[in-house]
């Protein structure tokens, strides 16, 4: 009976060469995931993400008023933030923020425009800015006071990349006049640009932060009339018969302007019109007391859910995406001022008319 035949042994070279190539191939493994992982913290990507911020309760921090009684509540109204980045994220943050079922990640052309972050930044401060006045406004005359009308500004909100006023203007800037003509309201700088030709060298003077700068513009033309290829709305200021002011230290834009409205109108009236509820908001309002939509209303819903707000009121616009997020949380959709107080009232809130210090009789 014979044996098994042994396998023949393996040369010695080829083991040798073995040994010496498994480490050569980890190495060049590990300087290749060195490197992308260099990469990835070096590589910036063009892309905007918006992530959760913070439900801030409108209280004697934020709006203080003299001058009149103010009334303590135990109920609250909040206002939303939504932390946007400020300069293109790099690959880490773009791969981790994808992944969130939180953060949204938005092409930066689509939120930005053709604008810099910089410019943006200006931009959001003045529309903080214009939405604390209009809900002053609003509230105030909700309650009888007389407010005057003091003046319009022209804000530029967006530009056509690639038009006429591209790398010339700025959203933020403030047009003050075109061709020497001193404009103030969007429907001036409107008529005075469609009232040129088309292809004319348009002088556009404009105050861009503290400065005021004149900056000439070739026209376009859409149709038979001129266009310089902007998107201007009218600031409107005004003069209030008490002292009110607003500190929201560095959150701009023009999102908690009905949180801002809701809670002066609170402020000001015996009654607690959130029915000492958590009730969060969000919305632009207008002088004419309707209420606009915002955006980021996913993480605002998050936000207000993570905070335990009991109702989140926001733009009828954007009620099917929040309701989306909502889960328990009740969303109560509006398109005006009275249609928010109207929805508190049947969550228990107090009727403004009755509580308020101050009918339209006394008001001065």
């Amino acid at each position: 009976m014979s044996s098994p035949s042994e396998p023949p042994a393996e040369p010695a070279p080829t083991r040798r060469r073995r040994r010496r190539v498994l480490p050569l191939v980890a190495s060049l493994l590990g300087g290749l995931l060195a490197a992308a992982a260099v990469a990835a913290a070096v590589i910036h990507v063009p892309y905007v993400i918006e992530s959760p911020g913070s439900a801030t309760p409108v209280d004697t921090r934020v709006v203080s008023v003299a001058g009149v009684p103010t009334f303590r509540h135990a109920g609250r109204v909040f206002y939303l933030t939504v932390r946007v980045s400020t300069s293109d994220p790099n690959l880490y943050r773009y791969l981790f923020a994808s992944l969130s079922s939180s953060d949204s990640v938005v092409g930066k052309k689509d939120v930005l425009g053709c604008a810099s972050y910089a410019a943006d930044a200006r931009l959001n401060t003045l529309l903080m800015r214009d939405s604390q006045d209009a809900a002053t406004e609003v509230a105030l005359r909700r309650l009888g006071y007389r407010v005057t009308h003091a003046g319009d500004e022209a804000l530029i909100i967006d530009l056509a990349c690639g038009g006429p006023s591209d790398h010339r203007l700025q959203v933020g800037d403030v047009v003050t006049a075109v061709d020497g003509r001193p404009v103030s309201s969007a429907g001036d700088v409107q008529r005075a640009v469609k009232a040129r030709p088309a292809h004319a060298v348009v002088a556009v003077t404009v105050r861009r932060g503290d400065q005021t700068v004149t900056v000439s513009v070739r026209s376009g033309r859409a149709g038979s009339t001129a266009f310089l290829g902007i998107v201007t709305q009218t600031l409107s200021m005004w003069r209030f018969p008490i002292d009110v002011k607003i500190d929201t230290q560095q959150v701009g834009g023009p999102s908690a302007g009905l949180a801002f409205t809701l809670a002066l109108i609170n402020d000001l009236s015996s009654g607690d019109v959130t029915g000492g509820r958590r009730v969060a908001a969000t919305g632009a309002i207008f002088a004419d007391g309707t209420v606009g939509p915002v955006g980021g209303i996913t993480q605002k819903v998050i936000t207000a859910k993570r905070d335990h707000a009991t109702a989140l009121l926001v733009p009828s616009a954007e009620a099917k995406d929040a309701r989306a997020q909502a889960g328990g949380l009740q969303i109560v959709p509006v398109r005006t001022i009275d249609e928010a107080l109207t929805a508190l009232r049947r969550l228990g809130g107090a009727d403004v008319t009755a509580g308020s210090p101050l009918g339209p009789s006394a008001a001065q």
